[in-house]
């Protein structure tokens, strides 16, 4: 797998944040549960042995499955030293004795032999994939499954926002996309188009690589005021919104002066009684053919 803009940061948030960190271990429990399980319904658990969590930041993912399933074992990778410092932390105060965590940059190759594992997940990694790495980074998932193995996917077209009835966060949607667009993370074919356009592209992306048994998972959060959703969405829109400003100012998809006016909007409109938001999102799962 070629290694795709060398010279850049490809992850749009400072990795090593502590408000990054805690925003994640929110992030992870909320998309599990909304998720209905660690697992997708129609995988044999039985025929799973290893695991592996692409992108895994503080490991939360990787510590749900290795607790509720100690006869497996659980391999999480990231680029963040921070986040694995904090996996292994929390690994070790739990007793889980079948995990591990390794540094690994999952946009170039990654350095596991063919046939290693009989799960990979990987979750809302558009936020730090140049769309060319794509293609090959799922053909890199196909070839470290094991025959029979199973890859899943969990994405979405809209950085936790999805549709709601805030003016500053429509706005966001769209400010969002144009520095994704502008910085060439987004399958998008407009810069104001206001989506990833990634969710569309997974079915094709899968295929290609030879996965086959392609099944797609639909999922949302309503996060309207009153909703089970509520509390856990807004704040995790208002850290990543905020950490996410360096990033806007930097491709120049805004000045400092708006985002700081429109976060104080959003602030507002999303503590109103009546503010309504549905974040979608979805999962696909692929399964590597036995011979």
């Amino acid at each position: 797998m070629p290694n795709i803009h060398p010279q850049e940061n490809s992850y749009v948030i400072d990795q090593e944040s502590g408000a990054e960190m805690a925003r994640l271990v929110d992030l992870d429990h909320m998309a599990t549960r909304h998720m209905g399980g660690l697992f997708p319904p129609h995988l044999d658990l039985s025929t799973v042995h290893t695991i592996l969590d692409v992108a895994c930041g503080p490991g939360g993912w990787v510590q749900e499955v290795a607790f509720a399933h100690r006869d497996k074992q659980v391999l999480g990778i990231d680029i963040s030293a921070a986040m694995l410092e904090y996996a292994r932390a929390q690994a070790k105060v739990q007793g889980l004795k079948n995990t591990q965590f390794q540094f690994m940059d999952a946009t170039s190759s990654l350095t596991f032999p063919d046939a290693s594992f009989d799960f990979v997940n990987a979750r809302f990694t558009v936020g730090f994939l140049w769309k060319e790495a794509w293609p090959h980074l799922i053909a890199e998932y196909a070839r470290i499954l094991r025959p029979g193995g199973i890859l899943r996917l969990t994405e979405t077209d809209s950085a936790g926002i999805g549709i709601t009835s805030s003016l500053a966060l429509e706005k966001y949607v769209k400010l969002i996309g144009r520095a994704l667009f502008r910085t060439g993370r987004t399958f998008c074919p407009a810069e104001e188009g206001g989506h990833f356009g990634i969710t569309p592209r997974l079915r094709g992306f899968l295929s290609q690589a030879g996965l086959q048994q392609i099944h797609e998972y639909p999922h949302m959060i309503n996060y309207s005021a009153g909703m089970e959703g509520y509390s856990q969405n807004t704040k995790n829109l208002q850290v990543a919104l905020k950490l996410m400003e360096p990033f806007f100012q930097k491709t120049g998809a805004a000045t400092k002066e708006e985002l700081e006016q429109l976060h104080q909007q959003m602030m507002v409109e999303m503590f109103q009684q009546d503010f309504c938001g549905i974040w979608y999102f979805m999962s696909i799962t692929g399964q590597k053919p036995l011979s």
